[in-house]
């Protein structure tokens, strides 16, 4: 028992000792306290009846507190002293990013063991900190009412300033008008619309290396224009584009919803399908549609339809039309085409009608912008049941002529009404009805997005397009 209490009191004395070189922890004290502790934690184990056994394992548990807090007692004072070795005086020059010039009444703030220190830049550019204790990774945060902040790490003091951007002085403008193809019939594109948002993103070096990105906003407004105030950037601007989700108008000969893809198993139509755009992003494809006008015969006695397609790559069918003031009419049909426009073989004799019989032939408009009023179209069928190849009075051959009565007299309004056609012969001033090219148009123009502004007051006005699209919900034939 007298050996348990001379070994703690010989550890009590080391760590008092050792406590003694450092008043400023007021190390004495908190070590007679433990001591003080030991011995009322020894006497209550005297007492214990099981003394040999528990009072042997309560007193290496107090031996090793007592180990621990001398440890950490020695740690603490090894980095206190490491620490004010270490202190130094430390001074941060802050330029502007685009012209260089010293950024005077700039914040710049740093921690240091555990406090906040902060600092003004003087007339030069420049901010001191007296005797700081800082690791290679300490960042000194650098900001400005109408600057982008900014931050420079201990480490790179010596090779290099901090670098603000004014991004205030607004007197830079990027403008223009956002196009898209939201209906590929017409000839021309549309405006994007409201509220589809624009962003210029400038990329500013940091201090000094490495680089951040800040970012303008802005949303166009109903008629697709956008604006953006912006101030000079040392590399210029990207601009970005959200993409757009919108129902496009256009001419399918089929979709993937169709059995099949080719006419006339699948008949050219108008769609109107939800597509995404993106600017300078055209993947979409356009389908090509010439066949947007076609030739429809009544059923024959089966109740199977006759398709012709109207003239095109394979297809040399033609309606020649002569002007009539703003408008245009029949004169004549060339319907002698044996392949439809996909380059499919016309088999005639698949038809079989009533015998020396007229059957009714409906010219169709795809797109329904052609025609105003239909005309009236027949074909002859001769004794065997079967279409008839002929020669009409008006000059017309084929299997598709303008209606006449029994009397060999064209039937009223048989000439229709025709409101576009192209020209065919200016001698005999005729026009053909059917386009040869392809009724889908899209003006799909790459606009580069990145450009410099690198004087103040500079103004920039780029007209960006979305195009066709980039791709569709359904595919499109």
């Amino acid at each position: 028992m007298n050996s348990k209490l001379t070994l703690i009191l010989i550890i009590a004395s080391a760590i008092a000792i050792t406590g003694c070189s450092k008043d400023s922890f007021n190390e004495k004290d908190a070590i007679a306290a433990q001591v003080e502790l030991l011995n009322q934690k020894y006497q209550h184990e005297i007492e214990l009846e099981t003394l040999k056994q528990k009072g042997a394992t309560a007193m290496q548990e107090l031996i090793n507190k007592a180990t621990l807090a001398q440890l950490k007692l020695t740690d603490s004072l090894t980095q206190k002293n490491v620490a004010a070795d270490r202190k130094r005086d430390y001074s941060v020059t802050v330029v502007d990013v685009v012209t260089n010039a010293p950024v005077a009444a700039a914040d710049v703030t740093v921690s240091s063991e555990g406090k906040i220190f902060s600092a003004k830049t003087n007339e030069q550019g420049v901010a001191t900190f007296s005797s700081l204790y800082l690791f290679p990774t300490t960042p000194f945060l650098i900001s400005k009412t109408g600057y982008a902040a900014t931050q420079i790490l201990q480490q790179n003091l010596l090779v290099g300033t901090a670098k603000l951007w004014n991004t205030a002085d607004l007197t830079n403008e990027i403008t223009g008008t956002l196009y898209i193809e939201t209906d590929l019939i017409n000839t021309t594109p549309e405006k994007v619309g409201a509220n589809v948002l624009v962003t210029a993103s400038a990329s500013i070096p940091a201090s000094p290396s490495g680089a951040y990105t800040v970012y303008f906003p802005t949303y166009t407004t109903a008629t697709g224009t956008y604006s953006l105030k912006v101030p000079v950037a040392p590399n210029g601007y990207t601009l970005s584009f959200e993409q757009v989700t919108a129902d496009q108008k256009l001419i399918v000969n089929a979709t993937e919803d169709d059995a099949a893809t080719t006419f006339p198993a699948a008949l050219p139509r108008v769609a109107t399908i939800k597509t995404y755009f993106g600017v300078n992003k055209f993947t979409a494809p356009v389908p090509t549609a010439v066949n947007t006008i076609y030739f429809k015969f009544a059923p024959d006695v089966t109740g199977k339809t006759l398709y012709l397609s109207g003239n095109g790559y394979y297809s040399n069918n033609q309606v020649l039309l002569s002007a009539t003031g703003s408008k245009y009419q029949v004169e004549r049909l060339n319907v002698t085409s044996t392949y439809n426009n996909n380059g499919n073989y016309i088999d005639y004799n698949a038809f079989t009608y009533t015998p020396n019989s007229k059957v009714d032939v409906e010219l169709v408009d795809v797109v329904g912008n052609v025609i105003e009023t239909a005309p009236k179209l027949t074909g002859i069928i001769g004794s065997n049941g079967k279409l008839a190849y002929y020669y009409s009075s008006e000059g017309g051959n084929g299997y598709v002529h303008l209606k006449r009565n029994d009397a060999g007299v064209l039937v009223e309004g048989a000439k229709g009404s025709i409101l576009k056609a192209n020209l065919y012969d200016t001698y005999s001033n005729l026009y053909t009805l059917n386009p040869s090219n392809s009724v889908n148009t899209a003006t799909n123009i790459s606009v580069a997005n990145t450009f410099l502004i690198t004087n103040k007051g500079d103004k920039k006005v780029v007209n960006f397009y979305y195009g066709a699209g980039e791709s569709r919900v359904k595919q499109v034939y």
